[in-house]
């Protein structure tokens, strides 16, 4: 592991420390009786639960999973101090959880503090509304506010997690962040529109409502998965068929296998678009 990038990983701790210790001290908690709680516990297991089930992307360095969901529920519902500590909590957990080392540990639990606290910020200054305040949780006032929440949080968790990447593997932070961007933002706007339902959810049926919102989001959960996990069948079984046709002549053993490789490479370095870069890989492994 690179000095530059334990250093980037220190300087993106210390932003999560100044960002936490900006908005938690500026906003109320409202957490007042069982059901607030309660909510907020149903919550976490969600969470914590979907980071145990993340589906990788870009080579197995980058993880999306469906926690965003009651993550960003938490900004309309408790606030943005509380979506902070939410996430700090929750993440902490996850890692634990996961026993990841140390370093990566740091990095995921502080660019998740920094993109939802800025998220929340920008929520609250598009005038969102909260459930604490009375009659002013509505869906039309709620829909602008929260896009702004997740076009902040893309943005800060993209850009965070394309340079850390980009550090470990000397690759450019363009054509990291060209790889990214499009699935987290699908990804992104997926798990807005589940949050708006669990927000709802929640102010209209409380921790029962937070239940039955569960099954939509092992349904997204499960639907990456299967989606990732054909993406990866696919590749494997034509790399297979491959194999076995070239095995019949060694002078031939490995050739297409090592021009998809350079082939995969050229593209990337011609700045191609991601999803073309696969099927360059794939007619390379088929020529």
């Amino acid at each position: 592991m690179s000095r530059r990038l334990v250093a980037y990983v220190v300087l993106v701790a210390i932003a999560a420390a100044v960002v936490a210790g900006l908005i938690v001290p500026r906003y109320s908690f409202e957490l007042v009786g069982f059901m607030p709680w309660a909510g907020l516990a149903v919550l976490m297991i969600l969470t914590v639960a979907s980071e145990g089930f993340g589906v990788r992307y870009s080579a197995g360095r980058a993880v999306f999973t469906v926690s965003l969901i009651p993550t960003v529920a938490t900004v309309p519902l408790f606030g943005p101090s509380v979506a902070v500590l939410y996430t700090l909590v929750t993440q902490l957990l996850s890692r634990a959880a996961l026993k990841q080392p140390l370093v990566k540990s740091v990095f995921n639990v502080s660019q998740f503090v920094i993109a939802v606290g800025l998220g929340s910020v920008v929520y609250d200054a598009m005038n969102g509304p909260f459930l604490s305040d009375e009659g002013a949780l509505n869906i039309v006032g709620v829909v602008v506010p929260m896009g702004g929440l997740i076009g902040a949080y893309f943005l800060t968790n993209t850009a965070l997690v394309s340079i850390v990447i980009a550090l470990d593997t000397r690759r450019r932070f363009r054509d990291i962040w060209r790889e990214l961007a499009p699935v987290a933002l699908a990804n992104d706007l997926a798990s807005s529109s589940f949050s708006l339902f669990v927000v709802f959810a929640f102010a209209e049926l409380h921790v029962i409502g937070l239940v039955m919102a569960l099954m939509p989001l092992l349904f997204v959960q499960h639907s990456y998965n299967v989606y990732f996990r054909l993406q990866k069948q696919n590749k494997e079984i034509l790399e297979l068929l491959v194999k076995t046709i070239e095995a019949k002549d060694p002078y031939t053993s490995g050739h297409s296998l090592r021009v998809a490789a350079l082939c995969k490479e050229l593209a990337a370095g011609l700045n191609v678009a991601p999803k073309q870069v696969d099927e360059v890989e794939f007619a390379a492994l088929l020529h």
